[in-house]
């Protein structure tokens, strides 16, 4: 029982985080050209925390984009099309996760 409360604590005081805190992330920020200040850090922490697959998903990418560099060859050119690829991948799995915090510049 006691753990029960302690998660739903927790639960609520992260939903009562995310509601009070306001801002917006930069879509640099998003493309992975400028960190994050600290205002944005906060921001997308929430919102990884509130999708652990997602989260995980852009992991996933970024060890295979890893794996792949290290690989020896260029596989007749399509590495390069491939690491391109991965990091396209990556760049709408951060939009599509921050999308909530996207500040809209267009």
């Amino acid at each position: 029982m006691k753990k029960v409360l302690f998660i739903l604590a927790i639960v609520i005081a992260s939903a009562s985080a995310t509601f009070a805190q306001s801002g917006t992330i930069r879509i640099e920020v998003i493309n992975g050209f400028t960190k994050p200040n600290p205002n944005e850090a906060n921001l997308m922490k929430v919102e990884e925390a509130r999708h652990p697959n997602v989260t995980k998903s852009m992991h996933d990418l970024e060890n295979a984009t890893q794996y792949l560099r290290q690989a020896p060859d260029d596989f007749g050119g399509h590495k390069a099309q491939a690491l391109n690829d991965l990091k396209q991948a990556w760049i709408s799995l951060r939009k599509a996760l921050y999308n909530r915090i996207l500040k809209d510049t267009n």
